[in-house]
């Protein structure tokens, strides 16, 4: 069965993984720099391979997502790229690292609060923020039992 998995691009994916570190208790899979030659083809001084990514991996809560540094354009990036993080609200130790996480990030002060995680009117609870690199990242919660009656009728 094919895999989809979420592939971010950022001006310093190095920095970007040591902030998903400290704040999001992200785990590092693999992080790769440029060859070489690579790095003279995009004009990458020598010096400067060991902070650049050419792929990274890195899991937040067992979900993994792929990264790298941008090297198409030297100009400001900003993203309007979206994440969302689903938990089963019915399962007590998925609610417990929904809440430990979210509260841990909010209160880094890195990121800006667009809706407090709350409950919501279709039964779940929901939040959304924004991070210090542009990205939306979506925290959701619902009973998965009703979403499998959904899906199975």
């Amino acid at each position: 069965m094919a895999k989809l998995f979420p592939y971010l691009n950022f001006e310093n994916a190095k920095e970007a993984l040591e902030y998903y570190e400290k704040y999001w208790d992200a785990v590092v899979y693999e992080r790769m720099t440029v060859m070489p030659e690579m790095a003279k083809e995009y004009g990458i001084p020598e010096e400067k391979i060991p902070d650049t990514t050419m792929h990274a991996s890195f899991g937040v809560l067992n979900n993994t997502i792929l990264c790298s540094d941008r090297f198409d354009s030297k100009e400001n990036f900003s993203s309007n790229h979206g994440i969302l993080l689903d938990f089963n609200s019915e399962d007590e130790t998925e609610m417990e690292s929904l809440n430990k996480l979210y509260t841990k990030i909010v209160e880094s002060g890195t990121v800006k609060i667009i809706t407090k995680l709350d409950d919501q009117f279709w039964g779940g609870k929901f939040g959304l923020i924004i991070d210090k690199f542009g990205f939306t990242w979506m925290f959701h919660a619902q009973p998965y039992s009703k979403l499998e009656d959904r899906v199975s009728k």
